[in-house]
């Protein structure tokens, strides 16, 4: 059956050429041209392009559509390479999906007015298109209309769209600045992304909503102003402008979404807003030029990675509704220095701050449960004290910290992991809890190789007492009391075998 309809639609074909006519028409819709020309006026009886009509016509460049035709239908001219000029009706009013995709050498585009919906990559891989103007009537442009229409320097979009759909101009890498107009209220997924030399976008407040990577990989674009009634930075909103040095964030966003800024490498300052509750899974990795970040007081979530890799950081300030530092949250942010965690945080995961080469002091969460695997591998500590709420130690946890000299466990039964210690070839003191000193000096299952003294908090309070009584400002009251407690501390030490 499929080699007779093959064949009946050659006789056709060839009946037609024979007859001197170089299209097929039906009820006004042109079906299918067969010429070898390289123009063609298409008749004055013809109402509608069907699917696929001209395409894979190589040989055309120029076409004129006449004044009848109101729909140009989905492939309708599609991958006619060698097309230049197309001569639209003023009474078109739709194009469809990919009409012409793949015409690589259209050069310019001029919308009627009266055309109100193009379809999805309609105009697609039009590598040689310069400039289009779009229809003042249109309201549907479909995803990926424009996308990768590399020679496109210029587009100006219609007042009666009120969405800018997915990847409309997705990798034009000619496009250097565009106006969104009023009546836009929603900023589709990938709109811009790859767009790398779009310098200058004008967006105004009427829009609410952005989608992810709307502005990926933008690689000229220096600044932006968010609208005011935009509420979510999307994921990948800016992923990989690494020439972007400000961003004027609005009030009226909560939230930051995964990758946001990942390898904004320019970035130099961000001010987040105090509405904001969630700063999502990598959303300032890579940031390398930013040398400061203040976490506001409406924060509950901060993502895994969020600010790793940003070696230019040098202060963050907490805030106290944060409960966890997430994996890697901060690993690799080389300038760090000091960091104050707020009282809210029980844990700190893995490698929350791994190689933080420069982190010399740490104030812990007094709430503090547990410490995650390589949570301070390789950074600059010098000495620490683990709070009593701590009770989970993971392997690794301080693995490394080469200038580490005194370290206080808190006094109660630990769940410890292996190696904790491991390349801590500084440590002098190791503070234990009292009752289980012995066990702790089984250095093997630290991994502490060095001449480290192990000290009871017994033994460590004992010494505090007599530095004090040798105070030469000490009262004679207060020494009074000092004597009274050594006795007691001794006599405790002594009913744990501890001295």
């Amino acid at each position: 059956m499929k080699k007779r309809a093959e064949t009946t639609h050659t006789i056709k074909k060839q009946e037609i050429v024979a007859s001197g006519r170089v299209c097929e028409i039906r009820n006004g819709e042109l079906i299918r041209y067969y010429g070898e020309d390289t123009e063609f006026v298409t008749p004055e009886r013809v109402t509608a392009i069907a699917a696929g009509a001209f395409r894979n016509c190589k040989k055309l460049t120029d076409v004129v559509i006449g004044k009848h035709v109101t729909v140009i239908r989905r492939d309708a001219f599609r991958d006619c390479t060698h097309l230049k000029r197309v001569t639209l009706p003023a009474g078109l009013q739709e194009i469809g999906d990919s009409a012409f995709r793949g015409c690589s050498s259209l050069v310019s585009l001029i919308l009627p007015r009266t055309v109100k919906t193009v379809g999805a990559s309609a105009f697609r891989d039009c590598t040689d298109l310069k400039n289009a103007v779009l229809s003042t009537g249109l309201v549907h442009l479909g995803e990926y209309a424009f996308a990768n229409c590399s020679s496109l320097e210029s587009a100006t979009l219609s007042d009666s769209l009120s969405v800018i759909r997915e990847g409309v101009f997705f990798r034009c890498t000619s496009l250097t600045a565009i106006q969104i107009p009023d009546s836009v209220n929603t900023v589709g997924s990938y709109v811009f992304g790859q767009c790398t030399a779009l310098k200058t976008v004008g967006l105004t407040d009427s829009i609410s909503y952005i989608g992810r990577g709307a502005f990926s990989e933008c690689h000229s674009l220096r600044s932006f102003s968010a609208p005011r009634r935009l509420q979510f930075f999307a994921n990948y909103l800016f992923c990989g402008c690494n020439a972007l040095e400000e961003v004027e964030v609005s009030d009226s966003v909560t939230a930051i979404g995964n990758y946001a800024f990942c390898g904004c490498k320019a970035l130099k300052r961000i001010a987040i807003p105090q509405n904001v509750t969630k700063i999502g899974q990598g959303s300032f990795l890579h940031c390398s030029s930013l040398s400061r970040i203040d976490l506001p007081n409406s924060l509950g979530s901060l993502g895994r990675q969020s600010f790793a890799y940003c070696t230019a950081l040098e202060t963050v300030r907490f805030n106290e509704g944060i409960t966890a530092i997430e994996t890697e949250c901060f690993a690799k942010c080389v300038q760090l220095k000091s960091i104050q965690l707020p009282n809210s945080v029980s844990v700190i995961e893995d490698k929350a701050f791994y190689r933080c080469i420069s982190l010399e002091s740490v104030q812990l969460s007094t709430s503090l449960r547990k410490i995650g695997e390589r949570a301070f591998e390789e950074c600059a500590l010098v000495s620490l004290s683990l709070p009593e709420s701590v009770g989970i130690i993971e392997q690794y946890a301080f693995a490394d910290c080469y200038w580490l000299n005194t370290f206080i466990l808190p006094n109660h039964r630990l769940t410890l992991g292996t190696s904790v210690f491991s390349g801590c070839a500084g440590l002098e003191v190791l503070v234990v809890p009292d009752r289980y000193l012995h066990r702790w000096r089984r250095r093997e299952l630290l991994s502490i190789q060095g001449e480290t003294q192990f000290v009871s908090h017994g033994e460590l309070q004992l010494t505090l007492y007599l530095s004090e009584l040798g105070a030469s400002d000490t009262s004679a009251e207060r020494k009074k009391a000092i004597c009274e407690n050594i006795r007691r501390q001794v006599k405790e030490l002594k009913r744990r075998h501890i001295m």
